[in-house]
Parts: C-alpha cells; structure tokens; sequence
C-alpha cells in the first residue's frame, strides 16, 4: 500500500520520552480515551490494517500528539511510489 500510517512510530515515540521523564506509558486504549478516536480505528491504524482514514480521526490524532511535541500530517502518513506504477 503506498500511504501508510506511522502512528505506531508516533506512539513509541512519546511512550519514550515519557519513560524518561519517569511517567506511565500510553495505551492505545489511552489513546483512543484521550483523543476521541475509537479503539477499533487505533487499532487497525496501529496495525496498518486501515484502508481509509476519517479527515476527523486526522485531526483529532494530530492534535493529541501536538501536545506532546510538535506533528504534521507528514509525520502521521507516509506516500511510497508503488514500484509497479513507477516502472510504468
């Protein structure tokens, strides 16, 4: 799939600076609690299962992790050219 989503690399990303600082971890449960998203999305997006994407769950996502450190949609979703088309 050429556009994937890199919430799992979002979330080690915090759940590591938050164990540095000696706090707990954030669940995807936690995540969904706390951002608005249902765990069922959290979970197929974290999983790269998700075929599609709500522009809500978008913003709510960014805006979870912007309390954080500072995230753009670049840093959510990753294009890859798909080798198959570019030989084309």
């Amino acid at each position: 799939m050429p556009v994937s989503c890199r919430l799992r690399i979002l979330l080690a990303r915090l759940n590591l600076e938050l164990a540095q600082k000696g706090q707990a971890p954030i669940s995807l449960r936690r995540l969904a609690d706390e951002s608005g998203v249902s765990l069922s999305v959290i979970v197929a997006l974290h999983r790269g299962r998700s075929q599609r994407v709500d522009f809500a769950t978008l913003d709510r996502l960014l805006t979870f992790f912007n309390h954080f450190f500072p995230v753009s949609m670049n840093d959510l979703l990753e294009w890859e050219e798909d080798p198959i088309v570019a030989a084309v």
